[in-house]
């Protein structure tokens, strides 16, 4: 039994590596802006993201 090797040409490579970049970059760049809305929710006042607290406790809001 032979195995068959196949191979990927350096173009279409560099395409794929250039898209999961690209994914990324956008991600990092709307990452700032997520955050930032997220802080000026009441709900999340002092947090700079949306998560538990270091007690581990949520927040209750006192309405």
């Amino acid at each position: 039994m032979e195995l068959e090797k196949r191979y990927i040409s350096s173009k279409q490579l560099h395409k794929y590596v250039w898209m999961l970049v690209g994914v990324f970059a956008l991600m990092a760049m709307t990452f700032p802006t997520a955050m930032m809305r997220v802080s000026q929710k009441e709900k999340f006042h002092g947090y700079h993201v949306k998560s538990l607290p270091i007690d581990g406790k949520f927040a209750v809001s006192e309405k």
